[in-house]
């Protein structure tokens, strides 16, 4: 079932104009502090590896384990291998150790992640749209390409459906998710809507409240196209200079009072 939706999406792709589009979903490899080299396995789990010791530890919901002895796949396919409680170094584990920069792949080689943020959207809004479902397959396929790949392909593992997934960032038949509402981050945007229209809203009646919450929608669907979503935006940066511009004056009411349970005392 699954091995016949990479043509039919690579149809899709071909049969309309390419858009410019550049993205990714961040779900990388990076330095989370001084000497230790990090990396993220598969089911999602952080592993970080100390250089003194060579030894290492799965991090997951709060609690922390030792890897166990074995080969290990990362979430961008390449390996790592512990034999007797230690981790085989690897070129960018040494490089780290070394404070050189890394051989970690770069944000826009990631295709399919980058695919399946772009049409689902932040919070999953458009899970059930057609273009969804095709790109949370062929993410599927090429995890699956990717876990066959010999030890030593390089990292990250460029499969087939990889170059389906680059096709398809710029073709229309993948759309961003139009539904998606802002991530949890405090983007520029969102600080402009909050302080023209009020946290709780009290001042969406105003002139420029509009403007700004049509600022931060497209802040948002460049976020979601963006290769890392939580860098400044081009709409973003229109915000930052828009906090100095008159016209988006800040809310000056007071949030409304919360109403007395208990009902207004006597006098």
């Amino acid at each position: 079932m699954t091995r016949s939706i990479a043509p039919l999406a690579h149809a899709l792709i071909r049969s309309r104009s390419s858009l410019f589009v550049v993205l990714f979903l961040v779900l990388g490899i990076g330095q989370a502090e001084a000497g230790s080299w990090t990396g993220t396995l598969q089911d999602g789990t952080v592993l970080k590896v100390d250089p003194s010791t060579q030894r290492a530890m799965r991090y997951y919901n709060g609690g922390v384990a030792p890897l166990w002895n074995g080969t290990h796949r990362l979430e961008d396919g390449s390996v790592v291998i512990v034999r007797d409680g230690q981790v085989v170094p690897t070129e960018s584990m040494m490089s780290t150790w070394a404070g050189e920069p890394g051989a970690e792949p770069t944000l826009s080689e990631r295709y399919c992640d980058q695919l399946v943020r772009k049409v689902c959207g932040f919070h999953e809004e458009c899970a059930r749209s057609k273009p969804c479902v095709l790109a949370r397959q062929l993410l599927r396929i090429e995890r699956e390409q990717q876990s066959r790949a010999p030890i030593g392909a390089g990292s990250p593992i460029q499969a087939p459906s990889s170059g389906e997934c680059r096709d398809a960032l710029s073709s229309p038949a993948f759309p961003a998710c139009s539904a998606s509402a802002p991530a949890a981050k405090e983007t520029p945007c969102k600080k402009l809507v909050d302080r023209v229209c009020g946290t709780a809203g009290e001042c969406e009646a105003g002139k420029a409240c509009d403007p700004a919450r049509q600022l931060l929608q497209m802040e948002t669907d460049e976020r979601l196209q963006s290769a890392d979503p939580d860098a400044v935006t081009p709409t973003g940066a229109e915000c930052e200079t828009a906090m100095t511009n008159s016209f988006f004056e800040p809310c000056r009411k007071a949030k409304a009072a919360v109403p007395d349970p208990k009902g207004t005392k006597e006098q």
